[in-house]
């Protein structure tokens, strides 16, 4: 079957531009970060999509919400809290609607722990790059009190086998806002980076990545990506 996924960082927030680490404080965008949101919408302005998700964090909410706002394929997203979070009435979507499921934990940003609010400046020149590198960029070191990239992964990866890899299978355009470590961990199973090599990944602000896929029950190959600047 083939189906599509979109995954968009969301725009840049306040304390991207303050170089804070941020982890699961909601910090709201910065303007530049609205503007990405904007920007991103009118490149998927003419997409259709089946369905939509963000994680529980504003910065990732309201970067969905823009993005939908400039879309022109005449389906309206019906805004739905995600299935186990508040209580929901029964949906049912119309022929030119489509739900798009807010507060997703499991798509939420890695937690930084004690490095929350701080500026990477401080902490580099406080810690020294290496550990700096490892608590920012490694696999499987946490920094104090917070998730390494293995822990992310593994709070993603269930949900997305659950709750979006059904809607791949059956051939939807799915929409994924979400953040730059819940990402990689996605992209890091979708296109099978090594632990070593993930390390290099990074995943920009507002910036659409597009795979088109090949998913049956037992397997889902890529068929093509594309980065839409």
């Amino acid at each position: 079957m083939h189906a599509s996924l979109v995954l968009i960082r969301h725009g840049k927030s306040v304390w991207n531009a303050q170089n804070r680490f941020t982890g699961w404080v909601d910090v709201p965008l910065a303007a530049e970060g609205w503007e990405e949101a904007a920007r991103a919408g009118r490149l998927l302005a003419d997409r259709s999509f089946d369905v939509a998700f963000s994680s529980h964090l504003q910065r990732a909410i309201t970067t969905l919400q823009v993005v939908l706002r400039e879309n022109r394929s005449g389906r309206a997203p019906i805004f739905l809290p995600a299935e186990g979070t508040l209580p929901r009435e029964s949906y049912q979507p119309g022929a030119n609607e489509f739900p798009a499921y807010l507060y997703v934990t499991a798509l939420a940003e890695r937690h930084y722990g004690d490095l929350q609010g701080l500026n990477k400046d401080e902490v580099l020149a406080q810690h020294g790059e290496a550990q700096f590198k490892i608590w920012r960029r490694g696999f499987d070191t946490p920094p104090p009190h917070g998730e390494s990239l293995k822990d992310t992964c593994e709070r993603v990866r269930p949900y997305f086998q659950d709750h979006i890899r059904p809607h791949l299978a059956a051939g939807s355009q799915v929409l994924i806002a979400a953040h730059g470590n819940s990402l990689r961990g996605l992209t890091k199973d979708l296109e099978g980076i090594s632990d070593a090599d993930i390390m290099g990944l990074e995943i920009p602000t507002g910036v659409p990545i597009v795979y088109d896929l090949d998913v049956t029950p037992e397997s889902m190959q890529i068929v093509s990506k594309s980065i839409l600047e």
